[in-house]
């Protein structure tokens, strides 16, 4: 089965290294049913929204390919933050983790 995960993981990784290329470092806007990549100042805007007092209802912001969403501020789940280094320790991280325990050995 080895076999059978490693073409995949390659052809993956250069699709991966592009993006990074494009956006070294962004943030996740993390709902239910979705996430968006958004710069770290528009990641500082919807904290900022975010913390506001009253809450607003409706936040707007801007993802990095530059799509407009307006979204309920409820809606949001979380914000993420995604450099390289942090990307690069979860990748060794579940490489290592793989080779403890393999993926197939999981019941589900």
């Amino acid at each position: 089965m080895e076999s059978e995960r490693e073409p995949e993981q390659s052809e993956e990784r250069p699709q991966q290294d592009r993006l990074e290329s494009f956006f070294p470092e962004y943030h996740l806007v993390v709902m239910r049913q979705c996430a968006h990549m958004v710069s770290t100042v528009m990641a500082r805007h919807i904290e900022q929204e975010l913390d506001r007092r009253p809450q607003p209802r409706w936040i707007t912001f801007v993802d990095v390919t530059g799509a407009r969403f307006r979204v309920r501020a409820d809606a949001i789940e979380g914000l993420e933050q995604s450099s390289r280094e942090s990307r690069e320790l979860l990748r060794r991280f579940r490489e290592e983790r793989d080779r403890e325990d393999p993926p197939e050995s999981f019941p589900f």
